[in-house]
């Protein structure tokens, strides 16, 4: 997936759109492309990698919280989420057990 196809209309924000493109550039993939979910904010776009983010987690970007999940019903372990745009950028697979 190409970075225009990430961010602008129905795609994530620059801040998410730049933590995909590195984490692309690193060799990790789209599972599910960004799309307006209406959740978990009615103005959120969500979207998900394919396996573990590569990118540093210890230093988000400006305005992004990392979390992780690790919660069978979601089904996803770390989440990056835009305290701006409200925009959720998920990867790799719950570790729950």
């Amino acid at each position: 997936m190409h970075a225009k196809s990430i961010v602008g209309a129905g795609g994530f924000c620059s801040e998410i759109a730049a933590i995909v493109s590195a984490e692309i550039a690193l060799g990790n993939r789209i599972a599910q492309a960004p799309e307006h979910a209406g959740w978990p904010e009615a103005e959120s776009v969500f979207g998900e990698l394919a396996e573990d983010f590569r990118t540093d987690i210890q230093h988000p970007p400006a305005n992004v919280s990392y979390s992780v999940c690790n919660d069978p019903h979601y089904g996803w372990y770390g989440e990056y989420y835009c305290k701006i745009h409200k925009h959720l950028l998920v990867a790799g697979k719950c570790r729950h057990k």
